[in-house]
């Protein structure tokens, strides 16, 4: 669990400081970015499959992961590791839920990984595009409309600048892309395929994100 779906703990806490703090830095540009977070909230289910390709400095060949996410503006984050193994991870608000390909579930919080309990706040407020609250961490660039758009977030405090070179948001109805550029050289890139929107979860879907799936 030290590099949850191929992240790194400094990543994956500079993320949740990042897309909870989006600072517009033009009206124009806040107006777009207020528009695009309205288009997007307005799924209360959205289902993907996705392909994590992360690209480390010291390696010839970048990790790949494949699979299936669950996002509920409810519930959190139910993302799916297909390939190449098998196993599945709850991000919720203050914890996250490993499922073992066997179905096993392991609570995991801030006291066994400090930073990573934070991680279902990045992705809800990713898929969810949460542009509301505004500080002033990152130079927040847009392009486009809501029609197809891009979000590029810039560190500005010396602290952020010493891990992340930048996140890159794309997409249209939905989150389509995220980049995110280490100062290590390291570059993940997140590719959400067959996105769908629903209003409701699945039963299935409901017991493995509330807990009350059946365990092996």
């Amino acid at each position: 669990m030290q590099k949850l779906i191929g992240f790194s703990r400094s990543t994956l806490i500079l993320l949740v400081t990042a897309m909870l703090s989006i600072s517009p830095v033009a009206a124009v540009e806040s107006d777009t970015l207020t528009d695009i977070g309205k288009q997007i909230e307005q799924h209360h289910v959205v289902r993907a499959e996705f392909t994590q390709t992360k690209q480390m400095a010291d390696l010839k060949r970048p990790l790949i992961t494949r699979g299936k996410l669950v996002y509920s503006r409810d519930h959190g984050v139910l993302w799916q590791i297909e390939q190449p193994y098998r196993i599945g991870y709850v991000l919720g608000e203050e914890k996250i839920v490993e499922i073992s390909a066997h179905g096993v579930r392991k609570e995991r919080g801030m006291r066994d990984i400090p930073g990573l309990a934070q991680v279902g706040r990045v992705f809800r407020a990713m898929l969810g595009a949460n542009t509301v609250a505004l500080k002033s961490y990152f130079d927040a660039s847009v392009q486009g409309d809501t029609s197809q758009w891009a979000i590029q977030l810039t560190p500005k405090q010396a602290q952020l600048k010493q891990f992340l070179t930048q996140l890159k948001l794309q997409g249209s109805r939905f989150v389509e892309t995220i980049d995110i550029d280490e100062n290590n050289g390291d570059r993940t890139t997140i590719r959400f395929t067959d996105s769908q929107a629903a209003t409701t979860l699945s039963l299935e879907e409901l017991q493995l994100l509330t807990g009350l799936a059946k365990q092996q």
